[in-house]
């Protein structure tokens, strides 16, 4: 039976493949150099780091990362002793996230291990070839977000005409 459309041949596959290889290296990298973490705790370290008293919701934002999974990720970070919650001043229910001392540190330390493993990563990739790469997928990413924003707008319509509906029943 001949595959309609076969997987390995899929750009979607391909970049999946590349990012969940790339974070499992990365990931042995920190470990041989003494770091418990992963790839997903450095970026949320590096967010905070870059963005500091930023709200949980904002992080959830600026990672593409849902609440239950900052908030697992945050609990670790802070167990460790690597960030802090602190209320927000203006909205009790919210808290804004600091990298502590030791976080900062572990950061700065692991940082060089970071950019050797994408050096090794890219290796043999032109500047011009990785300006293009990134062009490509900035150009993938709004093509995802303009569907997103047609079935949002979509699912509203179906949802009015719905309510329409209903309304028209009971009345």
């Amino acid at each position: 039976m001949k595959l309609l459309f076969p997987l390995d041949e899929s750009p979607s596959f391909w970049l999946y493949r590349a990012h969940t290889q790339g974070a499992a290296a990365l990931r042995r990298d920190f470990l041989a150099a003494g770091f418990d973490l992963t790839p997903e705790q450095w970026g949320i370290m590096t967010r905070i780091r870059d963005n500091e008293g930023i709200s949980q919701s904002q992080l959830c934002e600026k990672t593409f990362k849902d609440r239950h999974n900052i908030n697992r990720i945050i609990n670790i970070l802070e167990k460790r002793g690597y960030t802090e919650r602190r209320p927000d001043e203006d909205d009790k229910r919210a808290y804004r996230l600091f990298l502590t001392e030791s976080g900062m540190d572990a950061l700065k330390k692991s940082t060089p291990i970071v950019l050797k493993h994408f050096r090794k990563r890219f290796s043999g990739i032109s500047d011009g070839d990785l300006a293009a790469l990134h062009r490509i997928l900035v150009h993938i990413v709004n093509n995802i977000k303009n569907i997103d924003e047609q079935q949002k707008s979509e699912a509203i319509a179906v949802i009015n005409k719905n309510a329409q509906r209903i309304r028209q029943t009971n009345t």
